[in-house]
């Protein structure tokens, strides 16, 4: 007997293939539409330029070379633009661990490993009243990690440090 697949759909189903559809539209256009221009009323003051260190967090000796001042960073999630690599300092990895002798947390250094202070600095950043926005449309702010890419490399860590060049 040869029988035939037929795909039937009664109107239940139909109802929730359609809403199924509607939601995960709503869903992808939520999550890749761009973030809104800062407008006027929203409170912006200006445009600045602005200088922030990344620590960029356990990389393996010896890569932290690939870093080097002059690079242009992007967002590793949504390519925005983060700005221009202007200096770079390789300092011990460390993390914190128990001591059991003495009962204490204490820092102690990752062997074969560093962290990497990277000092970047974006041209176009746009104040307001509470937040800072790079070029791209990336919101700056201490303590959140990046997820960065440069020319041949990727690499994630906190923003530790922002300052606006206007002030000191």
């Amino acid at each position: 007997m040869d029988q035939k697949f037929r795909f039937k759909l009664n109107l239940f189903d139909g109802i929730v293939l359609v809403l199924c559809l509607c939601v995960g539209a709503f869903l992808g256009y939520s999550y890749l539409k761009p973030a809104p221009a800062p407008t006027e009323e929203a409170g912006v003051v200006t445009t600045d330029t602005v200088r922030y260190t990344v620590k960029f967090q356990k990389m393996m000796e010896g890569t932290e070379t690939l870093v080097e001042p002059g690079d242009q960073l992007v967002d590793n999630i949504k390519n925005y633009k983060l700005g221009t690599v202007i200096a770079t300092e390789a300092i011990p990895a460390t993390e914190r661990i128990v001591d059991e002798v003495n009962r204490q947390m204490v820092c102690a250094e990752i062997p074969g490993y560093v962290d990497l202070l990277v000092t970047v600095r974006s041209d176009a950043c746009t104040v307001g009243e509470s937040s800072l926005i790079l070029d791209g449309g990336f919101v700056l702010r201490t303590n959140i990690n990046a997820y960065i890419k440069g020319e041949g490399y990727m690499a994630s860590g906190p923003i530790i440090n922002i300052e606006r060049e206007g002030q000191a």
